[in-house]
């Protein structure tokens, strides 16, 4: 056809006329031109064709012109096995399927087989075309074949064979025209052009991202001009978080499209631009990620305002829709690492500007125990103690000295144990409440097991001179959260203070906000996890700890104070036997302390609103009642110490805290029952001590100490690191020598776990052994 009669070429250098294409070729005029559906590349074309057949043909980047492609055609013939033989690997394929570009891989190499025999392989680049790749057939001894990319690089030594797969897709010998490869200077030129053909798509996709980004700030700015909590402001971050959401799955294709082309595009984005500019695709991608979680968060907002069953379930789904979109960003995280370990900073600062999958689990725990509560003015807290605790797990532990990290820890698990019998009990009823109680299950499982590897961890860093912390050691600790980005133009936040307060008979760690009055007296507000701003639980110190604000007095007629409390001493019976029935049960001994411990903070209470009445030390009625009142609010306490002793006095439990614990409160005897027995011959020999540890209640072994010395006559602290553990009676009879008979005989065996003492609670240890011996002389 001839050029006049058609429209001028578009910026991809066609002619197009109804619906064809036609280019201008270099010496020929104009072409009918198609795509070949099999390698992308355009053909010259007949017009009674179904499928273009004429020659590849590629256009000049700086004419604009189109020509032929003059290497779309090599020499090729076929391989023999004799000029091969030296390269054969001894690798059998045989099981395995090939990639798409024919070869196997197997430990980072490459490898054809060819006639049933296996060759390493390598990618000669400058030999290959878009249209058809070369490889070098090497031996693996030789200095060629050691290129980490399966990359050939003639200027390395090693014989070398070229193949290529021909039209059968058979493998066939190509004669390259120069040693080095195929006519490199020749094509070099007509290879580029070919490149930028292909990346073409790739070119147009990334001006799509350009525009998308665009596209979100104009979108982000007219969301930032609209009134908080406004139907327009709603409808606003909703188009936000939709474009952002198709701006995501852009990048995810885009990302992808330039790693399934990186055996053709590292030639275009030569000198380590491919590798550098995929590095900037995929941080782009996990910023995005961030923005749009954030951008979820901003319009999720309104629903805290009422924390309704509804809005509750509304803002669970935003979680999980959250998490899914951080294990997306977790797997790009892991692709950037990979590539380049020098980001690791730059993906801790990425990390942090959204909260972490932990978090996001924890704020999931606070709305399904919310739910599990049903009672919308009830903060989570009351329902489940340990969420405060798990809150600073999960978020400020690492603003406590690590000195105090394992109490910490330690207490929070038992609280969080605690709390989950509770739930447990509910999982056999009918109704919302049991499927609740599952959910909450399953989110306290992994936080239960995090406390408790991060405590293996600790524990096995201990030796005999780490003095472990005590169960009734103070947590008091101050500190300043960090300031946000606009520091310059926001308040700086208050101090923080994390601490340890006993309700209920039991101890928790809490964290809140301090807050100064007048004169001078620190009050420590603790919020409501579901509504921050709202009404907070405040402490204060009395009697040296952080205890509840106790609530004003109210003026309350003296007939109904002292009917409340006889009601109050008609139930203490009541709660007693319940508490024996419980323990009798081997319910809980944690609830079981706590539940106790209620009833006689309440009986406390009362008794100071009788002591607030007028002229009350002068009637004989409000006296005795008040007495009654204290009598049995001691009496309940009482009652909770000694579930407390039993619990701690559990004889497969292994616990040196506890150890501590009872010694403190005088529970303990000990007795020396071995010693300096020697173990072992000649550099295993070793000899030990061992001390009965006893209840001193009624004598009975509780469990048994064991020290391990290198020398008869080292003094008594001089035991081997780690040479000091609490053992059960079941492990100490068992020994360790009956374990290695049972693992000789391919035997199972019970898991000796022993507890490692530290210096200071070895000493007590000794010194209790040594107080016994003088009494029994």
């Amino acid at each position: 056809m001839d050029a006049a009669s058609l429209p001028a070429a578009n910026l991809e250098g066609f002619r197009v006329h109804r619906g064809r294409q036609y280019v201008d070729v270099v010496d020929v005029g104009v072409v009918h031109v198609a795509k070949d559906a099999d390698t992308g590349l355009y053909r010259a074309h007949l017009a009674s064709e179904s499928k273009p057949s004429g020659p590849v043909l590629v256009r000049d980047v700086d004419s604009g012109l189109w020509r032929p492609n003059d290497t779309d055609e090599v020499i090729t013939a076929s391989l023999a096995d004799a000029s091969l033989r030296a390269f054969r690997m001894d690798l059998d394929f045989s099981t395995s399927e090939p990639e798409i570009d024919g070869l196997f891989r197997h430990d980072g190499k490459r490898y054809v087989v060819i006639h049933n025999h296996a060759y390493q392989a390598l990618l000669d680049t400058q030999a290959s075309t878009p249209a058809q790749k070369v490889w070098r057939i090497v031996k693996a001894r030789d200095p060629v074949a050691s290129d980490s990319e399966n990359v050939y690089h003639a200027s390395r030594s090693g014989e070398s064979r070229a193949i290529t797969r021909n039209a059968q897709n058979a493998w066939v010998l190509v004669s390259p025209g120069l040693l080095g490869g195929m006519r490199r200077r020749e094509t070099a030129q007509a290879n580029r052009a070919l490149l930028l053909q292909r990346y073409a798509p790739i070119a147009a996709a990334h001006q799509e991202l350009v525009d998308s980004a665009a596209r979100y700030d104009s979108l982000w700015s007219e969301a930032r001009v609209q009134a908080q909590d406004s139907e327009g402001n709603t409808a606003a971050l909703i188009a936000v978080e939709v474009h952002l959401l198709k701006h995501i799955k852009k990048q995810t294709d885009f990302v992808q499209s330039i790693v399934d082309n990186k055996d053709w595009l590292i030639h275009l984005k030569a000198g380590g631009a491919y590798k550098e500019e995929l590095h900037t695709f995929r941080l782009d991608r996990i910023r995005y990620l961030n923005r749009v979680m954030a951008v979820m968060d901003f319009r999720i907002a309104p629903l805290f305002a009422t924390l309704s069953a509804d809005n509750c379930k509304k803002m669970i789904s935003h979680l999980n829709k959250k998490l899914k979109l951080l294990q997306d960003r977790q797997d790009v995280m892991e692709q950037v690492r990979k590539a380049a370990p020098g980001t690791a900073p730059t993906l801790v600062e990425l990390s942090r500007e959204v909260p972490s999958a932990e978090r996001i689990n924890f704020n999931k725990l606070i709305l399904y125990v919310h739910l599990f509560a049903d009672a919308p003015a009830l903060p989570p807290n009351t329902t489940m103690p340990s969420l405060a605790s798990i809150d600073l797990v999960t978020g400020d532990l690492h603003n406590v000295p690590e000195r105090s990290h394992p109490l910490a820890l330690t207490l929070t698990l038992d609280q969080l144990r605690s709390d989950k019998s509770r739930f447990a009990s509910q999982l056999s009823t009918d109704g919302g409440k049991a499927t609740y109680a599952q959910e909450i299950i399953t989110l306290i499982d992994p936080i239960e097991t995090h406390i408790e590897t991060r405590l293996n961890e600790l524990y096995a860093t201990f030796d005999r001179t780490t003095e472990l912390p005590s169960l009734d050691q103070d947590i008091d600790f101050s500190f300043l959260p960090l300031q946000p980005s606009d520091s310059q133009t926001t308040p700086p936040p208050p101090t923080r203070k994390v601490f340890r307060t006993r309700r209920h008979g039991t101890s928790r760690i809490l964290i809140g906000d301090t807050e100064t009055a007048a004169d001078g007296s620190i009050v420590i507000k603790v919020a409501n996890p579901l509504q921050p701003d709202g009404p907070a639980e405040r402490y204060e110190q009395r009697h040296g700890e952080w205890l509840p604000v106790r609530p004003p007095l109210a003026k309350t007629p003296k007939p109904q104070l002292i009917a409340e409390a006889r009601r109050l001493l008609a139930d203490v019976e009541t709660h007693s036997a319940e508490a024996r029935a419980r323990e009798a049960q081997m319910d809980n001994p944690t609830n079981i302390v706590e539940d106790l411990g209620k009833p006689s903070e309440t009986l406390k209470e009362q008794a100071r609103q009788l002591q607030n009445l007028e002229k009350a030390q002068k009637d004989a009625e409000i006296t005795n009642l008040i007495e009654r009142l204290q009598s049995a609010a001691d009496a309940l306490s009482a009652q909770a110490h000694a579930v407390l002793v039993r619990m701690y006095k559990n004889k497969e439990v292994l616990d040196i805290l506890r150890l501590n614990w009872l010694i403190d409160h005088a529970e303990l005897n000990v007795r020396k029952t071995v010693d300096r027995k020697q173990l072992g011959k000649g550099k295993d020999k070793s000899f030990l001590d061992v001390y009965s540890i006893r209840d001193r209640t009624d004598d009975t072994p509780l469990w048994e100490a064991h020290f391990h010395y290198d020398r008869q006559d080292s003094a008594p602290l001089n035991f081997n690191d780690k040479g000091g553990h609490l053992k059960t009676l079941e492990q100490s009879r068992r020994g360790i020598e009956s374990q290695r008979r049972d693992e000789q005989a391919g035997l199972p065996h019970a898991a000796i776990w022993r507890q490692t003492f530290d210096g200071k609670t070895a000493k007590r240890i000794f010194a209790l052994a040594s107080d016994a011996a003088v009494a029994t002389r």
